[in-house]
């Protein structure tokens, strides 16, 4: 027999203690009746009585300690979704109508996203004039964000140009190599493109079954195309024949086009915070399938018949003296009286087996206030398992975990608490989550988690000053063995309601393809051209923004599938004509 909360089994001291005073009561009584001979039957009922009653409380005290006798096994499972990131590295992404640019605020976006991420796999495209396969579908979320992050150092890996529809078409062809029910493109992308057909690559993996999701970053306003200098590395904004700077947009109605056709949903990555982590929910509720499964064992629970027993005891504690005084006559409602310690003793062990959340909740914070990590993170749990919806429960034991050395899974547990509907609980989560990053010397993953903790709280001056300390150490030049400092910081167990705050406030690595691998396109097939709507190309320049008017007019309202295509075409084809008008006047297709 072991016990989960062993702590309550201190009480049992005052069984002996209590004997003892009943015993002595009892020689004091006989000491008085001996002038009547030996005990009657109602002093032996007063002995049957109370040690009932000390049997009851001893009973009711294991309960509360939880008794755990054998085992059973649980069954822990990987389920998730497969996901395929294709992001565009093309020039224009480097364009800075966002902060710090194009391409850094969609890593920061990306790695936000992985971060809240549970159970699923996700791949990795890059592209410009051609895609480039830089992982294959891994639930290794944490190597697949440090590849997100050194994204600038691989844009040589595919050709300059932007082509959104065959980048597409790659992306489908890596989700469609998994084996999940529910597969998901996510394109990350300003939205230019001067290659073959999105409408036919978008049509293709909606009929595939893949659902299509995109995210454009940039404005509409634009900001220029900058070329950077290969020898000093300054950033100098392109002029055209003309000696116009060349200027580059955000074109969100095609990648709202192309989600909606694509069943999936069109978010845009601007403005405070981090939009593309509530796609996280999202992707969280689809259907998902089930990767690996483990069955672990786990110790049962057995309080519940302890406390029954307790109880059935101070029954008879109470009970049976009663009868004894009904059978000897007597009358009226005195025999009856005896009745109401039953009560008072249901009421006790109810208090004491307590297994609400809050209460746990309570039982968890006096523990951890007693540096009991290892019993606070069994009583969090066991919360945990009673309501999951309480996410401070996760918080909590995150905290624990830290305290115990248990980093890896202080960071799982943090953000299984993930999203939070309360701002307050959000940043508390999140600065937890920071400081696990920094024990584990994730620096820029801690980076990420101090922004969006003060997203949450923008007056949190400790997450100011971690965020701070940790940024600094980000932009010192590391040494051959970099120790980073770790920020002070101040775990506090998130109190259950009504309670004070008892403190006082295996890199499995995503696969890289080398040359000549798989996943190294460095050629497009014909076939994967989609021909251009025949009608349409016949139009003249009037005629065919006349066609377009028409087709986006209702838009905000909901488009059919074939509504959103025929659009989408439309803007291909001027798109198209607008490319060859620039190919004619600068001597080549843009490389941006």
């Amino acid at each position: 027999m072991s016990f989960g909360a062993p702590g309550y089994l201190w009480f049992l001291l005052l069984v002996p203690l209590t004997v003892v005073v009943l015993f002595a009561w009892l020689a004091w009584r006989s000491h008085a009746q001996r002038s009547f001979g030996v005990l009657s039957a109602a002093l032996v009922l007063t002995i049957v009585a109370p040690a009932l009653m000390i049997a009851a409380i001893a009973i009711a005290t294991l309960a509360a300690a939880r008794p755990q006798i054998g085992e059973k096994g649980v069954l822990t499972e990987d389920r998730g979704i497969d996901l395929v990131i294709v992001l565009d590295v093309s020039q224009s992404m480097y364009a800075t109508d966002a902060e710090p640019s194009r391409i850094g605020r969609a890593q920061a976006e990306i790695i936000a996203l992985l971060d809240r991420m549970q159970g699923d796999r996700v791949g990795l495209v890059l592209f410009a004039g051609r895609p480039f396969v830089r992982s294959p579908l891994t639930s290794d979320l944490i190597s697949l964000s440090r590849l997100v992050e050194g994204v600038h150092e691989e844009r040589a890996l595919v050709p300059a140009g932007s082509d959104l529809g065959t980048a597409i078409r790659r992306g489908r062809e890596v989700v469609e190599r998994g084996d999940a029910e529910t597969k998901a493109l996510l394109v990350i992308s300003d939205g230019e493109d001067h290659g073959s057909s999105i409408s036919g690559a978008v049509n293709e993996a909606r009929d595939a079954g893949v659902r299509l999701y995109s995210a454009g970053v940039g404005t509409e306003a634009g900001a220029a195309v900058l070329d950077t200098d290969p020898a000093t590395g300054a950033a100098t904004p392109r002029i055209d024949r003309e000696g116009v700077p060349v200027i580059t947009r955000l074109d969100p109605l095609s990648l709202r086009l192309m989600a909606e056709s694509g069943g999936g949903e069109y978010i845009e990555l601007a403005g405070a915070g981090l939009p593309l982590t509530g796609l996280a929910s999202e992707l969280a509720a689809l259907d998902a399938t089930t990767f690996a499964s483990e069955v672990r064992p786990e110790r049962i629970d057995r309080f519940v018949v302890f406390a029954w027993a307790a109880l059935a005891v101070a029954l008879a504690a109470t009970v049976v003296p009663a009868i004894a005084t009904w059978r000897r006559g007597a009358t009226g409602a005195t025999p009856w009286r005896r009745l109401w310690p039953l009560a008072g003793a249901g009421m006790l062990i109810g208090a004491v087996c307590a297994s609400d959340v809050v209460e746990l909740n309570r039982r968890g914070n006096e523990r951890y206030a007693d540096a009991d990590y290892a019993g606070a993170i069994d009583v969090y749990r066991t919360a945990e398992a009673l309501d999951p919806e309480q996410r401070e429960l996760f918080h909590n034991a995150s905290n624990a975990l830290h305290q115990a050395e248990r980093i890896n899974e202080a960071i799982d547990e943090a953000k299984r608490g993930l999203p939070a509907d309360d701002d307050a609980l959000a940043a508390k989560i999140e600065y937890a989550l920071g400081n696990h990053y920094v024990a584990a010397e994730r620096l820029q993953e801690a980076l990420e988690a101090y922004k969006r903790s003060l997203l949450a709280d923008p007056d949190d001056d400790d997450a100011k000053h971690n965020l701070e300390v940790i940024a600094r150490q980000l932009a010192e030049t590391p040494s051959p063995t970099p120790t980073p400092e770790a920020p002070q910081i101040e775990v506090t167990p998130t109190p259950g309601a009504g309670d004070e705050d008892p403190s006082g406030s295996g890199d499995g690595g995503a696969g890289t393809p080398q040359a000549g691998d798989p996943g190294d396109d460095n050629a497009t097939p014909d076939a994967n051209a989609s021909p251009q709507p025949s009608g349409d190309s016949q139009l003249t320049p009037e005629q065919l923004q006349q066609a377009l008017d028409e087709a986006l007019r209702g838009i905000d309202e909901d488009f059919t599938v074939e509504e959103a295509l025929r659009a989408l075409d439309l803007l291909e084809q001027q798109n198209r004509r607008q490319l060859e008008a620039r190919q004619e006047s600068a001597g080549g297709a843009p490389d941006y």
